[in-house]
């Protein structure tokens, strides 16, 4: 009988004899033990690769009549804008809500084609589109891009090595350098603060008793009157005149 040499297996990296797990799995563990999420399983905010086109994006719709339905045709013909890189530019249109899922231009896109509130209605969308991105900063859009790429990478779970943030970030500042926070703040202000009225001097004419004086004595009343257009306010406040002081026995 002869004894055969047995060739011991080499060892794999990655591959455990005791549970056959696959040869190619890879240790996604960290050196410091935190560990990275899938890039597929990560939650991205909006972006496009052609961030940089951006600028002329927005300037043609400002430009061109509002199409029926914005397709890639119409970003070719009569945007300019043919590039395969461009077309993923109505997928982002769709969250900021210039587009409805349609394809169809809603009400935002048509407002923002107006230069005089433009600013004002991206830096609305803004806020909307990046929602999770505000809740973790309300001034998002005054940090630099080392700090915004670390929030980022903070609210995905991101890698280091996670070069879709970059992209994000990119697509964010692109977007942000059209609008105009200051504007949106004044719009609100003006929403929500009361409206000061002038105080109104209404002259009364002289109480009869006045009329009826020997002397000739009258006196001028200067009332303030409350800021609202209820006429029963203003009914109740002169029968009080008429029945206190204008009529008094």
């Amino acid at each position: 009988m002869t004894n055969e040499a047995v060739t011991p297996t080499p060892e794999i990296p990655g591959f455990n004899s005791n549970n056959g797990a696959n040869a190619t799995e890879v240790n996604r563990e960290k050196p410091n033990g935190v560990e990275k999420k899938p890039r597929n399983s990560l939650n991205y905010l909006p972006y496009v690769n052609a961030y940089g086109s951006i600028p002329t994006l927005f300037s043609k719709i400002q430009e061109a009549a509002v199409p029926k339905k914005f397709t890639q045709d119409f970003m070719s013909s009569m945007l300019g804008m043919s590039s395969s890189s461009h077309r993923a530019f109505p997928g982002l249109l769709k969250k900021l809500g210039f587009l409805d899922q349609g394809n169809v231009p809603t009400e935002v896109y048509r407002q923002y084609r107006d230069p005089w509130q433009s600013k004002r209605i991206m830096a609305q969308q803004l806020r909307i589109a990046y929602s999770d991105l505000y809740r973790a900063n309300e001034f998002a859009h005054k940090i630099n891009k080392d700090k915004l790429i670390a929030k980022l990478k903070a609210l995905t779970g991101a890698g280091d090595d996670d070069t879709i943030i970059f992209t994000v970030a990119s697509t964010f500042i692109e977007l942000r350098n059209l609008a105009s926070f200051d504007e949106e703040q004044d719009i609100i202000a003006t929403s929500v603060s009361p409206k000061k009225s002038e105080p109104e001097n209404v002259e009364l004419p002289h109480s009869r008793k006045a009329r009826q004086a020997s002397l000739g004595v009258s006196y001028m009343i200067n009332l303030n009157l409350p800021a609202t257009t209820d006429i029963e306010v203003f009914n109740a406040i002169f029968k009080s005149l008429k029945e206190h002081i204008l009529y008094e026995d």
